[in-house]
């Protein structure tokens, strides 16, 4: 009996001993990634609500990333077993469950990216501009890939196998370009400008876009399985790691800007302190110019403020009140201090009043 939809000649394609082994090495790999992910993804979700009481669109499009791809892992995974029969309502689940894989990753990325923006509506710009693309493709595999699935004539199927390969090479094709295109973003507006700190950042995903170009062409290869099913099983693993990648690249950026700024905190404490040492020189009047005094904390204030760099995704510390910056940027502070020279104190005990008597 075939399910909703489904062609009455329907065939199903029973996989063979070899593509079980092959399904159940992915399905156990896929189940430790989703449990590292897991982990990963509660502590940053804990960290995000500690730091200000919400939950950020990253923390949400992390945890819906991670539902469809366990979701989809379970269902493959039963499907290729035999319990799930065919049907409408499974292959439309898988689909809609892959259209928010790709989306959401996309949209993670671009998240990152827009930390580097100058400009808002640069990042605005990208975000919808992706997501049209990639709305486009996910609208023909609803047209194409679901009818194939269901068997509903020979020439869905002829084109499901030309459009599915071409489809994931376009995905594979706007990742790594929107993954270049931030590694280019770390190298002229934050390592070009001075902040070598970033370099551990940028070499980094370089290794990254290496790592998720090649799980892409793993993806296209065991397309040519026997079983045309199997490879379905590795979406799941395949945007489990991706996802790792993005919360760790998250977790890097973070572990920057936080030693970063524990370093100026305390190069400005150093530089105070220094201050403060030099205006202990006062004259023997006893008189401290307002001027200076005054100068300095300005100086201060303006440095403790400044020194600080905020990144909105998320925080492992406490709540902090630095002042927040569109994206990752350079601050430079500028201290000017003044000291008392020994002429005015050699002035000051020659004055003539030293002379008067009562």
């Amino acid at each position: 009996m075939t399910g909703f939809l489904v062609s009455p000649n329907y065939h199903t394609p029973a996989p063979d001993p070899d593509d079980m082994y092959i399904a159940s090495i992915v399905w156990g790999f896929s189940i430790a990634s989703s449990i590292f992910t897991a982990v990963k993804a509660i502590q940053q979700s804990s960290a995000s609500w500690k730091r200000s009481g919400r939950i950020s669109p990253y923390i949400v499009m992390v945890w819906l990333e991670w539902l469809a791809s366990v979701l989809m892992g379970i269902f493959c995974w039963f499907f290729l077993r035999g319990t799930i029969k065919p049907s409408f309502q499974l292959f439309f689940s898988l689909v809609c469950m892959w259209v928010v894989q790709i989306q959401l990753l996309m949209q993670i990325i671009i998240n990152r990216i827009s930390l580097l923006s100058v400009r808002r509506s640069v990042a605005t710009r990208l975000k919808w501009s992706v997501a049209v693309i990639l709305g486009l493709i996910n609208i023909s595999v609803f047209v194409i890939w679901i009818p194939a699935r269901l068997q509903i004539s020979p020439t869905f199927i002829h084109i499901n196998d030309i459009w599915d390969r071409i489809e994931k090479v376009i995905f594979a094709l706007i990742d790594c370009t929107l993954n270049g295109y931030f590694i280019y973003l770390v190298r002229t507006k934050l390592i070009a400008n001075g902040l070598t700190k970033y370099m551990p950042l940028f070499w980094f995903n370089i290794l990254m876009v290496f790592i998720s170009l090649s799980l892409d062409v793993i993806l296209i290869g065991v397309m040519s399985l026997r079983n045309g099913f199997v490879y379905v099983q590795f979406h799941p693993l395949v945007y489990l790691i991706k996802l790792h990648i993005e919360m760790n690249n998250a977790d890097l950026i973070i572990k920057i800007v936080r030693v970063s700024n524990r370093n100026n905190q305390i190069q400005g404490y150093g530089a105070d302190c220094n201050s403060a040492t030099h205006h202990s020189r006062q004259p023997k009047s006893g008189a401290v110019p307002h001027a200076a005094v005054k100068n300095k904390t300005r100086a201060r204030d303006r440095f403790s403020a400044e020194g600080q760099t905020h990144i909105e995704i998320f925080s492992d510390g406490p709540a902090e009140s630095p002042m927040v910056l569109n994206g990752i940027q350079k601050s430079v502070s500028t201290m000017v201090t003044s000291k008392w020279c020994e002429d005015d104190e050699g002035v000051s005990e020659s004055s003539s009043t030293r002379h008067l008597k009562t």
